[in-house]
């Protein structure tokens, strides 16, 4: 009788530990989210304050923290009203959208590559060279484009654009092409395109600078139109 007592006031104890302890991992949960800066309400007026808070609190990393306060200034510039969302809703919505956005880039290049290679047997597109120039008192970046017909039929008209990356990928120029000249079967064409330069944009004066070899040569094939009409895309 004596045991079964012990028992029952065993499990009565066990009961109220495993309240306490419930209550205790509450209570720590709701601490927490309440010294979280994260969790504040985004405030014209406390915008600073928070900021440096979160900065302190090592919760988020520098990025994070540089993309929140690029979204908040846009957001005022644009007019978008963002009070009443916490920092961390705000994150969350940023990392939405930079994901979306990656998911549509990763789409595009698919689809760049499998465009590039389906137009591949018909042409041949590559940068011969780069020099700066002055035309009509303009300064300009001068580009020599070689196209080789690969194919067997002629090609009246060709669109695209070049890319032109650096060594660590990262884009200095684009030159959009429009090639409306024959080229047949086994013939190479070579077109100049120019590009009006501007010393106060750091890209123009890389592109000026760089030597050929620090450069990597993307052709980003859009359409070639056939003599006899056909049309590749």
């Amino acid at each position: 009788m004596q045991i079964n007592l012990h028992q029952s006031q065993l499990l009565t104890l066990m009961k109220k530990t495993r309240i306490i302890d419930l209550t205790m991992v509450l209570f720590l949960v709701m601490f927490n989210s309440c010294n979280n800066p994260l969790h504040r309400i985004y405030n014209p007026s406390t915008y600073e304050e928070d900021i440096e808070a979160i900065r302190k609190s090592n919760k988020v990393s520098e990025e994070d923290l540089h993309s929140l306060a690029q979204y908040i200034i846009l957001a005022k510039l644009y007019g978008n009203d963002i009070r009443g969302k916490s920092y961390n809703d705000i994150i969350d919505k940023i990392k939405s959208v930079q994901k979306n956005n990656d998911d549509l880039n990763n789409r595009d290049a698919i689809e760049r590559e499998a465009r590039r290679k389906r137009l591949a047997p018909f042409l041949e597109v590559n940068l011969q060279r780069k020099t700066f120039a002055k035309e009509n008192n303009k300064e300009v970046l001068v580009f020599t484009v070689l196209f080789r017909n690969t194919g067997i039929s002629k090609i009246k008209t060709v669109t695209g654009n070049l890319t032109i990356n650096d060594l660590m990928e990262k884009q200095v120029k684009k030159l959009d092409i429009l090639l409306d000249e024959d080229i047949l079967p086994g013939q190479t064409l070579a077109k100049s395109y120019t590009i009006g330069y501007n010393d106060a944009d750091e890209n123009d004066r890389r592109m000026r600078s760089k030597d050929f070899f620090d450069l990597r040569i993307v052709w980003n094939p859009d359409k070639i139109i056939f003599e006899n009409g056909k049309l590749a895309e």
